[in-house]
């Protein structure tokens, strides 16, 4: 029986494990939840109520990076945490910072233009926009000495900026001219097929509500 994996479309944490389990060839079926108006099904499995969650078995997993580990753990395929300790410690402090800091930027414009939790301040948009833009120029700068984000081969790292960028693509964030070697990592990875076949049928489109 395929692995059910409870995913939004567009939520950059989702496709971040949709990208992993393509990359190592895991059998899955994807439900897709609304978190507009969340399902019933959804709710029973889920402790948080918030996606992903993975059904393997009798073994339910929730939280993003716990169920990319738990995969790289269990499953064969490309180890996408790294072969060393040391490997394994430099992605996950990448995830870690990624997920815990550089996207809040992101997360907080979604909940004042998309999902309607925070009262409009356009102060603040700007100053989130800043931010975001501030790390797109640090990551700018790493890349021109590195082909990858963090070790010298695709990793979750990259998956996990990945799905970030684009979803900042869609807030009409866009990466500009001026980032190139931005813009050729980032034809590096949607050249991969796992990236490909884990594309989002939609993103946010909140640019009109940006100025």
């Amino acid at each position: 029986m395929p692995l059910r994996l409870f995913s939004t479309t567009y939520c950059p944490y989702a496709w971040c494990t949709r990208i992993v389990l393509h990359e190592k060839g895991i059998p899955f079926e994807v439900y897709e939840v609304d978190l507009k108006a969340k399902q019933d099904d959804f709710s029973r499995v889920s402790p948080t109520g918030k996606v992903p969650v993975l059904v393997d078995g009798e073994t339910r997993v929730w939280e993003s990076m716990v169920i990319n580990e738990y995969l790289e753990e269990k499953y064969d395929g490309p180890r996408l945490l790294g072969d060393t300790p040391e490997e394994r410690a430099q992605v996950r402090a990448l995830i870690l910072d990624l997920n815990g800091t550089r996207s809040q930027p992101l997360a907080r414009l979604a909940a004042m233009l998309y999902y309607g939790r925070e009262r409009r301040d356009d102060d603040r948009i700007q100053r989130q926009i800043d931010l975001w833009e501030e790390f797109l120029d640090q990551v700018d700068r790493y890349l021109e000495d590195h082909e990858w984000y963090g070790l010298e081969r695709f990793s979750m790292a990259d998956i996990n900026l990945y799905t970030m960028v684009r979803v900042s693509q869609g807030f009409g964030l866009e990466l500009g001219e001026s980032r190139r070697n931005l813009r050729r990592w980032l034809s590096r990875i949607e050249a991969r097929e796992s990236v490909r076949r884990s594309a989002p049928t939609s993103l946010p489109q909140v640019a009109d509500q940006l100025h």
